[in-house]
């Protein structure tokens, strides 16, 4: 068993410049992230594991750096209520 990352729900998002805001359809909260950060909330689909993730982000051989700063995004999600992890 592996354990993946998953959206905790679909939420309507808009982009504003830099930053896309995730709205929660029912309690209206909404949610703040950077474009590499709804990138990766986008990849959390409950079947594509943090090792694919970063295949997806990396190039010339940064697989480590990626792999981390992917690990503190994903950290950051699941303390946000957006991300949860599941077993596959």
């Amino acid at each position: 068993m592996v354990k993946v990352p998953k959206r905790t729900k679909e939420m309507s998002w808009s982009r504003f410049g830099d930053f896309y805001i995730l709205i929660d359809p029912e309690t209206k909260k909404s949610y703040s992230l950077d474009t590499i950060a709804f990138l990766v909330w986008v990849q959390c689909d409950g079947k594509t594991t943090l090792d694919e993730m970063t295949d997806v982000f990396s190039v010339n051989g940064n697989r480590d750096i990626v792999k981390a700063a992917l690990n503190g995004i994903l950290e950051k999600l699941e303390k946000s209520g957006l991300i949860e992890w599941v077993e596959i």
